[in-house]
Order: structure tokens, then sequence, then C-alpha cells
């Protein structure tokens, strides 16, 4: 970056015998140059690269418009029939360097160069020490704007640092964000994944207790079919007779022989009767009692499941919020919901169901009772008979 105080030139000073207007055209040229080389300064200023130092480039053009005016000035005062010897800087602020030209026009042919310096006048000497310390004075202004160019371009790249530490800061931040949502997505995978296991291992205990309730109740009826083919198999010749007929041949025995054996007969009959429906009763009651007790251990264990799986639903909704099989899954626990009812309201007729044949089976036991008690005063009246017989 680099811009030019002043453009060299060589003025050409017209000689001692010319005309005025000679001198006067001489001098508007000069000034002339002068405003040109104003207008290039200011155009050079204008541009964007030099506005870092448009003061120093003022006051530069300021002082070489003074020196300017003032070397006209002198050189048509007091120069018009002596060679002239002017400088021109060229400042160029990136190298640092001066360049100076100097040159020299003979205005009159044939003059010694050595009479120059005697005609030279002390204005000249402190123009030249004006100018010296005008571009030492430039120089430092230089070396001041490169320090703070310096400066400004090491903030910028240690703010560019700054920006590139921040934009790997928020990478890793983002890249922090997603290994935690990973983490958290796999946690919720695994607690349905054991959610569903859980279910599943309750509804295979749930099948496999069914299983084992249906053999017990086949194994128990199975047991009671025999029970009831042997005791019809006990004496069916006298199985079929009923008991008035028995009686009938107590009333047309002959002997106390034959009375006592159908008194016997009867009394066997009504002994095993007896037996029979005792039996029948007890195992009764207690098929019904079991039946009622693993009813109500059912309904129990089906209660306890109901709450369990209500608090899985639970769990498992606050679980599965932000996932897209939310509504299968609670579909399928309403489901399992309503069949855990259902069969709870099957036990419960089950239980009513065993309660009315509880309930029957005391009728019939109320019932058969007095009979029994009869056949057990005949049973005496017939031993009575026997022993008053006997003699």
């Amino acid at each position: 970056m680099s811009f030019k105080i002043l453009e060299q030139q060589s003025v050409t000073v017209p000689d001692q015998t010319s005309s005025e207007v000679q001198m006067e055209n001489w001098s508007k040229d000069v000034v002339q140059s002068s405003h040109e080389q104003e207008t290039i300064l200011k155009k050079k200023n204008s541009q964007p690269g030099d506005q870092v130092v448009t003061n120093s480039a003022g006051c530069m053009q300021h002082e070489h418009n003074e020196l300017v005016k003032q070397t006209v000035f002198e050189e048509t005062k007091f120069l018009m029939d002596k060679p002239r010897s002017f400088q021109v800087i060229d400042f160029y602020p990136e190298d640092g360097t001066t360049y100076s030209t100097t040159e020299k026009s003979d205005v009159i042919e044939h003059r010694n160069s050595d009479l120059l310096c005697d005609f030279m006048t002390p204005c000249q000497i402190t123009e030249n020490v004006d100018k010296d310390k005008t571009t030492s004075f430039l120089l430092k202004e230089l070396n001041i704007l490169k320090t703070r160019n310096k400066k400004l371009q090491e903030k910028l790249a240690q703010e560019g640092k700054e920006v590139k530490t921040l934009k790997l800061e928020l990478e890793l931040l983002e890249r922090a964000t997603e290994a935690k949502i990973a983490e958290k997505t796999a946690a919720l995978v695994e607690e349905i994944y054991f959610a569903q296991r859980e279910r599943d291992e309750a509804i295979m205990s749930r099948l496999q207790l069914a299983n084992e309730e249906r053999d017990e109740a086949i194994s128990r009826a199975r047991e009671l079919e025999k029970s009831l083919k042997e005791l019809e198999n006990i004496n069916p010749e006298e199985n079929d007779m009923t008991l008035q007929e028995l009686l009938n041949r107590i009333n047309n025995a002959d002997t106390g022989r034959a009375i006592h054996s159908n008194g016997a007969v009867i009394m066997d009959r009504i002994y095993k009767t007896k037996e029979c429906k005792e039996k029948i009763t007890t195992e009764e009651m207690n098929a019904v009692i079991e039946e009622r007790d693993a009813a109500l251990s059912k309904c129990k264990r089906l209660e306890q499941e109901l709450h369990h799986l209500k608090e899985q639903n639970q769990t498992s909704a606050n679980n599965m919020r932000h996932l897209t099989a939310e509504n299968n899954q609670e579909r399928a626990l309403k489901a399992k919901l309503l069949s855990m009812q259902q069969d709870r309201e099957t036990a419960i007729q089950q239980y009513k169901k065993l309660k009315e044949e509880i309930q029957t089976l005391r009728i019939y036991y109320r019932i058969c009772f007095p009979l029994m008690t009869t056949l057990v005063e005949s049973k005496k009246f017939w031993y009575a008979i026997s022993s008053l017989s006997d003699p």
C-alpha cells in the first residue's frame, strides 16, 4: 500500500532575457501541476485500502502546497537568471524508503556549474531541512501504523482461534447430547423388553396353574366314578331288591332264621346306604370346599395380577409416552384387563354354583337324616324280635 506525496517533475526556469509573459505562463504551469498533484492525492486517499493513514496524508498535502508556493515565489523573485535545483520526494509506506531525485536545469547557456553554489540561498537549505523533518515524521507515523496493523492482525488471528475453539466445543456438546439421548433410548428399550418378559412369564405360570387344576379335576372325577362302580358291584342280587320286598320276605318268613337273615340284609343295606351317602356327602362337601378355596385363591391371585398389571400399565405408559408404540401396548393391556375381568367373573359364577350345590346337599342331608334314624330304630326292633324269637 503505497501512496505518492510528490510526483517527479523537471521544471525549466525561463532565462533572464525572456519576457514577463513567459514568466507568468511558467508560474501558471507550476500552479497547475501543484493542483494536479493535490487531486491525485485526494483520489488516492479516498480509496478503501488507504483509509488507515488519511490524517497523515492530509498533513503531507498541506505541507506540499506550502512548499510549492514558497518555491514558486522564491524562484520568480530571486532566481530569474540563475540555475535552480529542486528535490522531489516519493514515499512508499510499505517499504519505508524515500526516493529523492535532484535535477539541474541550465537556465543560461554557457554558465559554469560552480557558480550555482555561490548563489544558493539559506531559504533553500531550510527547505531541505524541513523536508527531511517531514519525511522522518511520516516514517515514524508509518511505523506506528504498522505496529497497530500488526496488533490488529494478531488480535484478529486470536479471535479466529477463539471462534474455532467455540465451534469445536459446540460440536462436542452436540455429540454429548446425542450420546445421552442414545443411552436413554437404550434404557427405555431394555425396560420394555424386561416388562414384556415378565408379562410372558406371568401368562405361562397362569397357564400351568390352569392345566394343573384341570388335571386334578379329571383325577377327582375318575376316583368318584371308581367309588360309584364299587358301590354298585356290592351284592348285585340284593341291590336289585327294594326295602319293601325285603320287608315282605320277613313277613312271609316261617322260621326265625329266615327272619334274622332278611333283617340282617335289611340292616346291611341300611348301613351300606348310610355309609355310601355319608361318603358321597363328605366327598362332595370336600370337593365343594376345595373348589371354593381354589376359586377364592384364584380370585385373590387374579386380583393381585390385575393390580400388578395395572402398575405395569402405569409404568409402561410413563415410559412409552415418547414412543410410537404406546397405543398398541395400551390396547393389549386393556384386552388383558378385560380377559382378567372375565376370568374373575367366571370364577365368581363358579363360586356361586358351588355354594348352591352345598345348600342342595345340606337340604338332601336333612331329608335323609330322619330316614336313617327310622332305619336304625327298625334295626333295633328286629334285633329285639330276633332276641325274643331265640329260646
